[in-house]
């Protein structure tokens, strides 16, 4: 498995969700939780994608996207960030900070197995 995608997500079911999808496409998921740690982890590995649940206790979303966007290391990972589509100001701002997607989580549960593709496959 060469292809690595970051999940930074506390729900246990979309986590799960996700890693299915990921084993379907002989891609491994790493999850990380903490700013430090996701960070660390796109330094060292390189990620084809990072996945952040822009509702995850202790991130704060758009200063972590900006750090991600400012190293050379990490500046062309995407980064795809989901959140409930009443929190539009948040999403606005992971927008802004330099995400290169940002999805309501109803669309990002509906259309998982293409956004993953999207970047793991290609």
């Amino acid at each position: 498995m060469s292809r690595k995608v970051i999940i930074a997500a506390n729900n246990m079911i979309f986590t799960s969700k996700i890693m299915t999808a990921l084993d379907g496409m002989e891609a491994e998921g790493i999850k990380a939780i903490r700013s430090d740690d996701i960070f660390k982890r796109a330094q060292e590995l390189h990620p084809d994608l990072i996945i952040i649940d822009l509702n995850l206790n202790g991130i704060e979303a758009p200063s972590l996207i900006n750090k991600l966007r400012s190293y050379g290391a990490t500046c062309k990972i995407p980064i795809v960030c989901y959140s409930p589509s009443t929190l539009k100001d948040q999403m606005k701002a992971a927008k802004s900070a330099g995400a290169t997607e940002v999805l309501p989580n109803s669309r990002m549960t509906s259309k998982m197995n293409q956004i993953l593709g999207k970047y793991v496959e290609n």
